[in-house]
């Protein structure tokens, strides 16, 4: 049988959030991106109106190019503490690994061929136009809250395994659902109440995914 393990990213497999390569150093692109944000939250425009400000804000970044972003993520991701090691000691152990996250799939491209990971689901998409420059955003996780249930449906379809059997490491609030699914939730460094109440097993770094399987 296939041994399946899944990680969330931000938060839980990497330090910083995908969206950062854009704000780092803009304190200016970073609170025009949280009101562009707070708008479509409070409805003041549609999830059309804010993608289309968004590519806006982060083209002034200078930094909205397909190669300069992938060399960027390729670059500067910041691992949490004992992830590469985690993940050769899981691979060793034959487990396939995948990334089941709300982050940009350039960036979760990047990690999947950095780790040599078996694959992964990414909730936001980068659309470029034929020059590499950033043309369109678009996001499956505001659409759906339950994005990452669906995801892990279609990877124990495409991988013949039960959802039971399926391991997931996780942070967050967007966690929950996927921790209800499967018997076997690991919650990572965290203080949601309703995560820990939903997890398997809770662990306060990477390393300690050893004792557990």
């Amino acid at each position: 049988m296939n041994k399946i393990i899944c990680f969330d990213v931000n938060g839980t497999l990497v330090e910083e959030n995908s969206w950062e390569i854009f704000t780092h150093g803009k304190k200016d692109i970073e609170e025009e991106i949280e009101k562009i944000f707070s708008s479509y939250y409070e409805k003041e425009i549609s999830i059309d109106e804010m993608w289309k400000r968004m590519v806006v804000s982060l083209k002034n970044t200078g930094r909205a190019n397909r190669r300069f972003i992938e060399k960027c993520w390729d670059v500067t991701s910041s691992f949490k503490d004992g992830a590469e090691e985690i993940i050769k000691y899981l691979r060793g152990k034959e487990y396939k690994i995948y990334l089941i996250s709300c982050s940009v799939d350039v960036y979760l491209d990047c990690l999947v061929q950095k780790l040599n990971l078996n694959g992964f689901y990414a909730g936001s998409h980068l659309i470029f136009d034929e020059n590499g420059e950033l043309e369109n955003i678009t996001s499956e996780c505001i659409k759906s809250r339950e994005y990452k249930e669906l995801r892990l449906r279609e990877l124990a379809d495409k991988e013949g395994v039960d959802i039971n059997d399926i391991v997931f490491v996780g942070d967050g609030d967007n966690d929950v659902g996927v921790f209800k699914m499967v018997r076997r939730g690991i919650a990572m460094d965290t203080n949601n109440e309703e995560l820990l109440r939903c997890a398997w097993k809770k662990i306060d770094n990477l390393w300690q995914i050893q004792d557990i399987l």
